[in-house]
This record gives structure tokens, C-alpha cells and sequence, in this order.
């Protein structure tokens, strides 16, 4: 009964749901799960869902969503068996303690998570650049770590701007180069300001310790 349930509400839309935050020995892990409606994000049995799927990343440490899918799928068919609607564990990712020091942050409403690594102990410093990365949603940590593709895309939607402009090719191309580099250092997270104070740049913020890695994820994105 609860796979034929599942059949039949595999194919509604998921466009809520919530965020899960957990860690096992040698990792944090990021675990999205969708839900039709807000109402079923918020659900009594849901949460309790949302806490036994972290406790089995905590102690099973799933390799990739494909294995963890494969290994909660009974306690999947359960919740939606009990909730009725269409229910997805749609992303699951995880960044390695080894060699550092993951912080994390959950916004409030449970739908937007952020994990950081750092290479020194610093749970204030660590907090404050998860919220960075939940709230300003960096590409990269520095410029030059962006992905070409999307400053080559970036550099055409630039270009489509000025056309049929009455300007020079050399000052389109300036004017071209001047929005990508401020596209690049509002989308590399060393550049940006800090949230706290806008002042103080994130590389400024740093002092002596370093990013190793990061990790975001809102529902639905």
C-alpha cells in the first residue's frame, strides 16, 4: 500500500519542504526533503521524519543521495503512507572534518543551510561565514575560482546590453570588463562584505585562519 501511495503522488510538485543539518565522526552533511505544502513541511510526524533521517546519516554515513535514497527508503514510503502527499529527498551533500573544522548554520524557517570548513577552531568565526554563505550565496571562494562558463555567459549579457549603442568597441569592451569584475567580486566570497559589517571585507574578517571549503543549499534552488 504505501509504494502504490507513493506511485501515485511520485508525480505531483515538491516546492516546499526543509532543510536538515547533521554531522557523523568525520563530516557535516546538507540533506534537502520536499514536500508539496508548507502545512506537511511543519508537520509533527515530519519532524520527527527530518531527525530520525539526520541520526541515520549520523551513524550510516551514506555515500551519495542515490545510496541514502536507497538506504531510508522504507522510513520514505512511512512518512508519506502518513502525510499523504509526494515526499523527495532530493539532495544530500557533505563536507570532510579531515584535516579541519566544519561550522554550520540553519536559518530560521528550516529552508536555507550552510556548512564551512576552516583549518583553525573558531566556532564564532565559523558561524558568522556559514551565515555569510547562507545569505549571499557565493560562486566560489575567490575570483579566480568562478567557472569560466558563467563569466563567459556573464560577458554576453553584458554585451547584449550595449547593443545597438552608439559607442565605441574599445569603450564597450571597458564598460563589458568593468561589470564582470564587479560580478566576480560580488560572487567570490573572500571579496564580499561581511553581512555584520560592511566595512570589513570577508578576507579582512579572516585574519590568520583559512576557508577550506564550503557548502550551500536552499529548498527548491
Amino acid at each position: 500500500k504505501s509504494v502504490q501511495r507513493a506511485e501515485k503522488t511520485s508525480g505531483r510538485e515538491t516546492n516546499e519542504g526543509a532543510m536538515v543539518i547533521g554531522a557523523s565522526e568525520d563530516c557535516k552533511f546538507n540533506i534537502e526533503v520536499d514536500t508539496e505544502t508548507d502545512f506537511a513541511a511543519k508537520d509533527a510526524d515530519f519532524q520527527v521524519f527530518l531527525k530520525d533521517l539526520a541520526d541515520f546519516c549520523s551513524s550510516n554515513n551514506p555515500n551519495d543521495l542515490e545510496h541514502l535514497n536507497e538506504s531510508f527508503k522504507d522510513s520514505l514510503l512511512s512518512i508519506i503512507q502518513k502525510i499523504g502527499e509526494n515526499i523527495k529527498i532530493s539532495h544530500y551533500s557533505k563536507v570532510s572534518s579531515e584535516g579541519g573544522f566544519v561550522f554550520s548554520y540553519l536559518h530560521t524557517d528550516n529552508k536555507l543551510a550552510a556548512l564551512v570548513k576552516l583549518d583553525s577552531d573558531n566556532e564564532e568565526l565559523g558561524r558568522d561565514l556559514a551565515m555569510q554563505i547562507a545569505a549571499n550565496n557565493p560562486l566560489a571562494l575567490s575570483v579566480d575560482d568562478i567557472d569560466p562558463t558563467i563569466i563567459d555567459k556573464e560577458k554576453e549579457i553584458a554585451l547584449a546590453t550595449l547593443e545597438g549603442e552608439n559607442k565605441p568597441d574599445d569603450l564597450k569592451e571597458k564598460i563589458v570588463m568593468g561589470k564582470i569584475a564587479k560580478f566576480q567580486k560580488e560572487n567570490s566570497l573572500l571579496e564580499q562584505p561581511f553581512i555584520k559589517n560592511p566595512d570589513q571585507k570577508i578576507k579582512e574578517l579572516l585574519g590568520d585562519a583559512s576557508i577550506l571549503g564550503f557548502d550551500r543549499k536552499k529548498v527548491g534552488e
